[in-house]
């Protein structure tokens, strides 16, 4: 269900449009060049998270100003806006954090205020415990999160598949109330394999099922650490991005056919 139907006010959208375009992807690639070098240190993180919770106050200004204008739509608070964010934008990533974007949202507040709106966020605190920005830490250029129940890496398990949503090539009105209705939005394209599964790619497909990145934080092979990770004191897991038409003897067979035929 969309959050409105027409269009917000032009303004409103080229103001959000800029905010994207100017300074959360430019903000993007450079945070995730430091998340590839394992060079993100605590204030990385918090600024960065900061910039993604201000995407929400804006995306929340609009629907907002929209809702109040019309006699058919009831204005949504923004908690219950936040809410619908995980599932409107099929966040990819781990699946055992179900609420990325109210949780971004929480370490934000965290962030900026003494003492978080315990009423405001009583679900949260309900799932990890006290909220504060103590949570973060940083330890050997990675920032995990933790709590009493949680131990992960909060950059690569939360920011980093939010940052991905906001990279879909907006480009004028239009992109954006479809960006905020949930009709376009960017992924890792988790899942999707484009093959032909014809001899002649049998060794990119040996190459990436070789090299099959994990589907919760990004990293590959013996990079990935998901498995020291805790999830409601369960350890997690690798979940490689791995094609299910995969078949090892197949795609050995065809490379071999390749081969001889290259001969």
């Amino acid at each position: 269900m969309e959050f409105y139907t027409g269009k917000s006010e032009e303004d409103d959208a080229k103001y959000l449009l800029s905010y994207i375009n100017d300074v959360l992807i430019p903000a993007s690639k450079e945070f995730f060049v430091l998340l590839d070098k394992n060079q993100v240190l605590l204030h990385h993180a918090f600024s960065f998270n900061t910039i993604l919770a201000h995407a929400i106050d804006y995306i929340d200004f609009v629907v907002k100003k929209v809702t109040a204008l019309s006699s058919e739509l009831r204005v949504i608070p923004r908690k219950n806006l936040v809410s619908q964010f995980d599932e409107r934008y099929r966040v990819d990533g781990c699946s055992n954090i179900n609420n990325k974007f109210r949780l971004l949202d929480a370490v934000n507040n965290s962030f900026k205020h003494v003492k978080l709106d315990r009423e405001r966020y009583k679900d949260l605190i309900k799932t990890y415990g006290d909220l504060s920005f103590r949570n973060l830490y940083s330890e050997e250029g990675k920032v995990f999160f933790k709590s009493q129940l949680y131990s992960f890496d909060y950059c690569r398990v939360v920011m980093r598949p939010i940052a991905k949503i906001f990279d879909c090539d907006v480009k004028n009105h239009n992109d954006i109330d479809d960006f905020i209705n949930g009709k376009i939005y960017g992924s890792f394209g988790h899942g999707n394999f484009h093959y032909e599964y014809e001899s002649h790619d049998a060794i990119d497909r040996m190459i990436d099922f070789c090299n099959s990145e994990c589907k919760n934080c990004g990293e590959i092979d013996d990079d990935c650490d998901c498995v020291s990770y805790i999830y409601d004191q369960k350890s997690g897991k690798r979940s490689p991005n791995m094609d299910p038409n995969f078949n090892f003897n197949d795609v050995m067979s065809n490379i071999s056919g390749t081969r001889e035929w290259k001969k």
